[in-house]
């Protein structure tokens, strides 16, 4: 709506001034009078202040001097019917303005300032990353959730976007990589006649952080989903120190799973265009058989966490990883639980 006046003002300036310029050179076509100048002007001013102050309004969070130490924390999360948008809205040539993604698109950037990030950045990367997920994703809804920590030693804008997965799919960070590679013009899978991974491509650009979870949870029907959540992170100074991966999510998806069901999840951190650290979320009994096989990856464990009867392993590559070994890595270890699957039901 501010847009929409905004655009509407700035229209009748242009359109009142052409008629002022008119009339102020029509002495020589046809009479004005003094009355009909001083309306004008007056039409002209009251214009130009509702302008400005719409332009406050749209600059308000940038402009304070104050929301960017007295913001502490904050939480923005929205669930969206994604078959509606998608049957009604993608496809329909409707105005943007009046579509579900634009005001959220807009909440979001308009926060970004209070860490003194580019809100123009921002948006871009929400777009894209609504846009793929509404289009691409699966089920009826998409969450997209934003969290400002601006109490952290490194405050942070952390957007997530999380939908449902077909059983028995899953989406790794290693595909979603390789899929970026299509918007990048300096590589070798660049495809010109074809649009798909610009949007990957311009998420990895932007973020400072990536994260990828595909996680098992029940809804309130009691029906079992699989679901897709990608985690983006920008900070205030990008090169300075990262917050601690959290894995509560994680433990509480376990809790939510069957006695007999099988752990088994990988949880990537990404900085930049770099691998950071793989964890490795399996049963406690398959901790050695885990830490081998990473260990003859290249990997060190870092890190070790006890949940239930599960363990948390963080390892570090000890060196560069390409894709096709990530690959070949994750491939190992859920032979290794699938062997334990098979041992069960043998049972």
């Amino acid at each position: 709506m501010c847009y929409n006046r905004l655009s509407f003002a700035n229209n009748n300036i242009v359109k009142i001034t052409l008629i002022l310029f008119k009339h102020t050179r029509g002495f020589l076509m046809e009479s004005v009078t003094n009355d009909n100048l001083e309306d004008l002007k007056k039409r002209i001013s009251k214009l130009e202040f509702e302008n400005s102050t719409l332009k406050d309004e749209l600059l308000a969070v940038q402009n304070s001097l104050y929301l960017q130490h007295t913001i502490a924390k904050l939480h923005y999360s929205v669930t969206l019917n994604r078959e509606e948008i998608k049957s009604k809205e993608l496809t329909s040539g409707i105005n943007e303005k009046q579509g579900s993604l634009f005001e959220i698109k807009n909440q979001i950037r308009k926060y970004a300032p209070i860490l003194g990030l580019d809100p123009d950045g921002i948006r871009i990367i929400v777009t894209e990353a609504i846009q793929n997920i509404i289009e691409h994703g699966y089920g009826p809804y998409a969450e997209i959730a934003l969290e400002i920590n601006n109490l952290a030693s490194n405050p942070y804008f952390k957007i997530s976007f999380k939908h449902e997965m077909e059983p028995g799919r899953a989406y790794t960070l290693a595909q979603i990589e390789e899929n970026a590679k299509k918007g990048d013009i300096t590589s070798e899978s660049f495809d010109w006649d074809n649009p798909r991974g610009r949007g990957e491509f311009m998420m990895k650009e932007l973020s400072d952080e990536r994260q990828i979870i595909n996680g098992v949870e029940y809804d309130e029907t009691g029906r079992k989903i699989h679901y897709f959540k990608r985690i983006l992170i920008n900070y205030k100074n990008p090169k300075g120190e990262r917050v601690e991966t959290s894995f509560d999510e994680i433990r509480e998806e376990i809790d939510r799973l069957d006695k007999e069901e099988v752990v088994c999840y990988f949880h990537i951190d990404h900085k930049k265009s770099e691998l950071d650290s793989i964890t490795v979320i399996t049963s406690s009994e398959k901790d050695a058989s885990v830490k081998q096989i990473m260990h003859e990856a290249g990997f060190q464990l870092t890190h070790k966490d006890n949940y239930s009867k599960t363990s948390f392993c963080t390892f570090k590559p000890n060196r560069d990883v390409t894709v096709e070994e990530i690959k070949e890595l994750f491939a190992s270890v859920r032979k290794t639980v699938t062997a334990e699957v098979q041992h069960k039901l043998k049972k």
